[in-house]
């Protein structure tokens, strides 16, 4: 089942592309706007960054000066990596905030990621350098000075809550995946892979890590310790795979190569999931919501109930919950999990996989 819905969305992503006026060309990273519903791809060769709206509909979201590399969502800005600087673009309308110059000479800024503080970290792909980019305050600094190995994609993870780092993947062969501490920028190996030329990086669920090899064409997942072995995801129908994505919500990875991007789903699918979805017709309310959330199902459902809580700009999950009761209503109380104001994505889930996710303003 799980491959048969794979080659579905990989269909659909080509599909979109030949039949439709705007297409990818050069696409190089992915993200996925989690409060517009909608995929952002920097397109290098057209100096473009491309929508893709949940029906497949490609359009032009923004024209830049410069091409366009890594993109990352923080708040309602999307940050660009433009050459030697960064291009920040309004996540509504597209426009630009602004271009910022962050390094001097050839630089080429690839790689970005960002922390909970706002932090932007960017890969210096030909000085082996980390910049960090505030975006409160438009200052930026060398972070890491020297990566030894060309860095190339990076992602933030909290790890264990405690010592949050940033994981970096290498260019060159063997390809290394290191650990940088945001406490005091110290580096560390935490893999040398049997793989060459690492572009992309992904977090998903589980804590499992996602790569993009261009020495063989594929995906790569390793677990959140990197000490087993690779599992191979995907081993065909790639040329160079780029800049990856994973979708927390729908356990998708988005990856951009040569003139596509393909769509890949990593989770529990099941016959109920897709034929049929009675939770369409959930009530939520009150929404905008205050103190709480009432969820009231449009009938009494016989398995459990899951209910998780996406911060929608970036797509962090807040809230969990599996009530152990079965029926058709249930609430979140808001203040005991002491949320701030600010627009949501409830995910709803049973057991046998229907599932729904509705947007929750909080004011």
């Amino acid at each position: 089942m799980k491959k048969i819905f794979t080659t579905i969305l990989t269909l659909c992503s080509i599909y979109a592309q030949q039949s439709l006026g705007q297409s990818y060309n050069g696409p190089e990273s992915v993200e996925f706007d989690y409060a517009n519903n909608r995929y952002l791809v920097s397109n290098t060769q057209t100096k473009q960054i491309i929508s893709r709206a949940a029906n497949g509909t490609l359009s032009v979201f923004a024209t830049l000066s410069i091409a366009p590399y890594g993109i990352e969502i923080v708040g309602d800005t999307l940050y660009c990596c433009t050459s030697t600087s960064i291009t920040a673009l309004n996540l509504n309308t597209g426009a630009q905030i602004f271009n910022q110059s962050i390094a001097t000479g050839t630089v080429f800024l690839n790689g970005i990621t960002h922390d909970p503080q706002g932090n932007l970290y960017l890969t210096g792909f030909s000085n082996k350098k980390i910049y960090r980019f505030n975006t409160a305050t438009r200052q930026s600094n060398i972070f890491v000075n020297n990566t030894t190995t060309t860095p190339n994609g990076i992602i933030y993870d909290a790890y264990d809550g405690v010592n949050p780092r940033l994981v970096l993947a290498g260019w060159g062969t063997p390809a290394t995946i290191k650990s940088i501490s945001l406490a005091d920028s110290s580096i560390s190996l935490l893999l040398s892979t049997p793989f060459g030329n690492i572009d992309g990086i992904a977090k998903g669920k589980n804590g499992n890590f996602y790569i993009s090899c261009w020495s063989n064409n594929s995906i790569q997942r390793y677990d959140s310790t990197f000490t087993g072995p690779a599992t191979a995801m995907v081993t065909s129908g790639l040329t160079s795979p780029a800049d990856i994505f994973y979708n927390q919500l729908s356990d998708t990875l988005a990856v951009p190569f040569n003139n596509n991007v393909n769509f890949y789903y990593f989770g529990t699918l099941t016959n109920a999931h897709y034929s049929y979805n009675k939770f369409d017709n959930i009530n939520i309310y009150p929404n905008p919501a205050c103190e709480s959330i009432n969820i009231e199902l449009p009938y009494s459902v016989d398995d459990i109930i899951t209910f998780d809580l996406f911060q929608a700009s970036e797509g962090k999950l807040i809230y969990a919950a599996q009530p152990q009761i079965k029926g058709s209503n249930y609430s979140i109380d808001l203040r005991e999990i002491q949320i701030a104001k600010g627009i949501y994505l409830l995910e709803i889930r049973s057991q046998k996989g229907m599932h729904v996710t509705k947007k929750i303003v909080v004011e």
